[in-house]
């Protein structure tokens, strides 16, 4: 059903003395930065979208209507796994979780700052990422095109902005 679809609904449904609501058509999204380091130098930067995930929308939900108000996103996960990020996504694979160091908002946006240090996820072939809730949640997730052999000199900083 499109926005012309959902009108003429509501014109009809208004005739009848009642009133639908329009759904917004504007996708959240969500951007990933990061810059590898390595023994100080940095060796690669990433830029790329992630995929907000079916249970992060209903968390979100849930949290916006009143139900899950002692949840909100406070860490950053990483994984192993390269398969395609996808909507029915709930958890990474081989997951190592790291706090967030801190959000900031503008506007629509929130932006979540991470870094992961010298002594975490150390062994650790990261494919993917994620972002999760305080209950465990997972609200999107991210897969790198190129893996990052985590090792004690190796740190990893980024941000990942989130655009209602």
């Amino acid at each position: 059903m499109n926005i012309t679809d959902m009108q003429q609904i509501n014109e009809g449904a208004m005739s009848m003395g009642m009133k639908v609501a329009l759904q917004d058509e504007q996708a959240m999204r969500g951007h990933v930065h990061l810059e590898v380091r390595k023994n100080g130098k940095l060796i690669d930067v990433d830029d790329d979208h992630n995929v907000v995930v079916n249970g992060g929308r209903a968390m979100l939900a849930g949290v916006l209507g009143g139900r899950d108000m002692g949840n909100f996103i406070t860490h950053v996960g990483v994984g192993t796994s390269a398969t395609a990020a996808t909507e029915s996504d709930t958890d990474l694979t081989g997951k190592v979780l790291i706090a967030l160091s801190s959000a900031t908002y503008e506007g629509a946006k929130v932006r979540f700052n991470f870094t992961i240090g010298s002594g975490q996820a150390n062994g650790l072939t990261i494919r993917e990422l994620g972002l999760f809730f305080s209950n465990g949640t997972m609200f999107s997730r991210r897969v790198r095109k190129s893996a990052i052999g985590k090792e004690d000199d190796i740190e990893i900083a980024g941000y990942w902005d989130i655009y209602l």
